[in-house]
């Protein structure tokens, strides 16, 4: 297997955008013990409390300025993306992501699939 390393990757076009890619991803079972299905990037999960996930990155981010997305399934098993879940910026660091889901009350709740994707 050959390993493509480059600096920047942009369009062929003049003046062409830049693309990001994932610096990391996790899909998680979020209930019970909290568990990683799938992954890139990612050492472990953290079960901090009811719908609080820490997510473990390696390696680290080069800084806690990244973005990250997740998306969550709702109370009937059905794909709601980003009104059920969501970061903790508060708690972010450059060497793990904080998730937090909701139940369909607006507390804090354990969801059966969530999935997070954070770019820098």
């Amino acid at each position: 297997m050959s390993t493509l390393k480059v600096n920047t990757i942009e369009e062929a076009t003049s003046g062409g955008a830049t693309f990001f890619t994932a610096k990391t991803w996790v899909n998680i079972d979020g209930t019970g013990s909290v568990s990683i299905r799938a992954d890139g990037g990612v050492s472990s999960l953290t079960d901090v409390g009811t719908g609080i996930i820490d997510v473990n990155f390696s390696p680290s981010m080069a800084d806690a300025l990244y973005s990250a997305v997740v998306a969550t399934n709702d109370d009937t098993g059905n794909t709601s993306y980003l009104t059920a879940a969501g970061i903790d910026y508060d708690e972010c660091t450059t060497s793990k992501a904080r998730i937090l889901t909701n139940n369909s009350s607006g507390g804090a709740g354990d969801r059966s699939y969530v999935a997070m994707t954070v770019t820098r």
